[in-house]
Formats: C-alpha cells, structure tokens, sequence
C-alpha cells in the first residue's frame, strides 16, 4: 500500500505541485521555529523580568504596527497577485511603499510616541524586519514554503546566539530592551541578506523590468490588510491597554507571555494553514478548496485540544521556573485564554480559505467586530480585574470572530461537508514513514 497526503484530503483531481511532505516539513518547521522562539523569551524574561518583557513587548507591538502599515502592498496579498501578475510589477513598488511606511511611521512616533527613545527602537528593528516580511510573501505565493520555513529557523536560532553573545561577552553590561532590540535587528538584518541572495535572480529582474503596479495591489491589499489589522489588533492591543490603564508595564509583561505559549499552541493552526492556503490558491477545484479546509480544520482543533490538556496539569510551579521570578500567575492567565486560543484554531483555517478566495472584506468584518467587541469589554474589565479582564475580553472577542467566518465560509460553501474518515491513523502513519525516510538520509 502507498501511503500519499492526497489520501488524507479526500480527494482533489488536481493537487498543486508541491512536496508531498510538505505538510508534515511545515508542521515540524514550525515546531522547532515556536521552540526557538519561545527560548528567546524565557531568557528575556529571565534577565529582564515581568517588567522589562513588557517594554520589549510594547517595542514590538509598535513594530508590528508598522508592519501592518507595511502590507497594505507588500503583505499576503502579494501572493495572492502573484498568480495574476509579474514580479516585475509587484516588487518596485512593494519596496518604495516600504520605505515611505518606516519613515513615515518614525515621524510619528517621533511626535506623538513615548519619547525619542521608542521611536528609534522601533525604527530600528522594523527596517528590516518589513523588507523580509515581503520577501516572505514572494515565497509564498511561489510556493517556495520550504525555502521559507528554513529561513524562520535560521532567524529564530541567530535571535538566541546574539542575546547571549550580548549578555556573556561584556561582564558589565546589563540587559535591557536596547540590547534585546539589536539581537533582532543584527538576526533580521542576516537573514534578510540570505533571503535576498536566494532570490537575487527574481529580485533583480524584478527590478531590470519593473512595471506600473497594477490597481488590485491597492484594493485588495487595502481590504485585505484592513483585516489583517483588525486581527493584529485583537492580539496585541490589550498590552497597550493594560500599559496605559494600569500605569506600569508588569501585567503586559505576564501578558505577553501568556501571548507567546498561545502562540506554540497555535503552531497546529498555522501549519495546516499555511498548506491549505498555497493548496486553495493554486487549485480551480471549489470543492476540492471545501473540503481540504474543513479536513484541516478539524485536526487543527483537535491537535489544539490535546495542548491545552496538557498545559491544564502542568504545575505553575513550572511556569515560575521556566519565565523566572514575577511570572507566578503566568499560569492562571493562560488557562482564561483558552477560549480564545480554541477560538483562533478553529477560524484560522476558514480565514485562510476566505483569504486565499479574496473575500477580504468578509475577513475584515469578522475581525474588526471581534476587535470592537473586545475593545469594549477590556475598557471595561481592565480597570476591574486587571490582566484577567484582558483575557475575558480576548475570549469573546475571538469567539465572535469564529462565529462570523465560520458562517461566511457555509454561506459561500453551503453543501460543504467532510467527505469519507478523517484517517487519522492514516496521518500517523505518513508522518512516521517520512520521519524514518529523513532518518535514513541522514
């Protein structure tokens, strides 16, 4: 019996050329990538403390903000134009957009941010941190998702070995947000320059040949960016939230750690996320596009599932051990997420289909009333129950999200249903054969 992926999918007449394990290679890259990037944050965490993490988190955020100005052109819509149009008019222009995103975005921060101090920070380590993110997007609408998965670790790990090349090769320095800030920006700044040479012959006839962009970069990537900043917000908005309403930067620290293990929970959501997105943009089968999303779906949920049991039993003894002194209610504030984290799982499959068929605007809508709804309630439970009342709000938030895409997704797909066994043991199986076959290459 041959053992094939396409299996696992129910069926599909035309499979986009892909790796047949490039699932599984996705799914372990992103484990290692969410293992490397959790280390980052322990030892921040552990030399910098509740506070210190909260700052570097609010550095971040404010990046992240940038970012998100960033890919309005040069975000995830760029693979999606990708199928339509040539590099040559896409890539200019996402550059220049770039460009005038972090400049502007410093003078803002400049004016109306938190002092001089942030503003460089920020600016600092965005500049090549939205230069990458759009070479990120090339890859993926080339379908280049091993090349890119490699490139996550590669940032991941040299993120670890300038923090600790920082801390242990000058006795007298002590940690803080600036020297946090320079591991990222030196490991972006590497891996920009790898990501560049490995793409140089498409960049450079990109640029020998550029065209005038065409005007769906401007109105897909306006509706589709909306979303993705409607989502961003729903993240991260509540570490500014509790800065702001509480006066100090502890809870956003214990907060955003809470963040960071929902986010290796996430790792089932994300990678069969990311497959059934390249899968969805490359096939003309709608119900071939169904199916793999509801499949996909439901093992993300259930390998989720399975997480958030085993992070229920572990002592916060654990918690404290791993983050350091300070994080003691680290744990309870994650088990209230968990609504949330559940939530996100279960949507995030049906966003990538509404993303990858270019319902943008359904994306937004769910978003921004999930953001509306949790703005609301975290204004109003902030100042009551402190960083719990950030993750109730987070919880419902999210939930109304779910709601709202799940429902788009039937409307759109309304004789959608999982044809033939899940096969999971099926799964097992793959992953264990092509495990054993990389073993033996080695």
């Amino acid at each position: 019996m041959v053992f094939s992926p396409r299996r696992i999918v129910g069926f599909s007449p035309k499979i986009p050329r892909m790796s047949n394990s490039s699932a599984l290679s996705t799914f372990v890259s992103q484990l290692l990538r969410t293992a490397l990037a959790a280390v980052f944050v322990i030892l921040c965490s552990r030399w910098m403390g509740p506070e210190g993490r909260g700052e570097l988190g609010l550095v971040l955020f404010w990046a992240g903000f940038l970012m998100m100005g960033n890919d309005f052109v040069g975000g995830s819509n760029l693979a999606n134009a990708l199928q339509r149009f040539s590099l040559s008019a896409l890539f200019p222009f996402s550059v220049a957009w770039s460009i005038f995103v972090l400049i502007t975005g410093f003078v803002l921060l400049m004016i109306f941010g938190s002092g001089s101090k942030m503003a460089w920070m920020v600016g600092f380590v965005s500049m090549p941190m939205v230069l990458l993110n759009i070479q990120y997007n090339i890859q993926q609408g080339l379908a280049m998702v091993t090349q890119r998965n490699r490139l996550q670790l590669m940032l991941e790990f040299l993120k670890i070995l300038f923090l600790c090349a920082f801390v242990y090769n000058w006795d007298k320095m002590d940690l803080g947000v600036g020297t946090a800030i320079a591991s990222l920006f030196y490991s972006y700044l590497i891996v920009l320059a790898v990501s560049s040479w490995l793409l140089k012959k498409e960049i450079v006839d990109a640029i020998k040949s550029a065209q005038k962009p065409p005007g769906v970069l401007f109105t897909d990537g306006f509706w589709s960016q909306n979303g993705h900043l409607a989502q961003f917000l729903a993240y991260r908005l509540s570490l500014y939230s509790l800065t702001y309403i509480l006066g100090n930067h502890t809870a956003a620290g214990i907060y955003a750690n809470a963040l960071l293990i929902a986010d290796a929970i996430w790792i089932f959501a994300n990678s069969f996320g990311t497959i059934a997105h390249v899968r969805i943009l490359r096939s003309k089968n709608e119900n071939f596009k169904a199916d793999i999303t509801l499949r996909y779906a439901v093992f993300a949920v259930f390998g989720t599932v399975a997480a958030c049991l085993l992070l229920s039993v572990l002592p916060s003894s654990i918690f404290v051990w791993v983050f350091g002194i300070g994080f003691e209610t680290l744990k309870d504030t994650t088990l209230l997420l968990i609504p949330a984290i559940l939530a996100v799982a279960a949507s995030s499959l049906f966003s990538h289909y509404l993303h990858a068929v270019n319902r943008f605007k359904t994306l937004f809508v769910a978003n921004l009333a999930g953001l509306l709804l949790q703005t609301a309630i975290a204004f109003w439970l902030i100042p009551k129950w402190g960083i719990y009342g950030a993750c109730v709000a987070a919880d419902t938030g999210f939930i109304l999200t779910l709601v709202i895409v799940y429902l788009f997704f039937i409307n759109q797909n309304p004789h959608a249903r999982l044809k033939g066994p899940l096969r999971f043991k099926l799964i097992l199986k793959i992953a264990v054969r092509m495990l054993k076959r990389r073993s033996a290459r080695l």
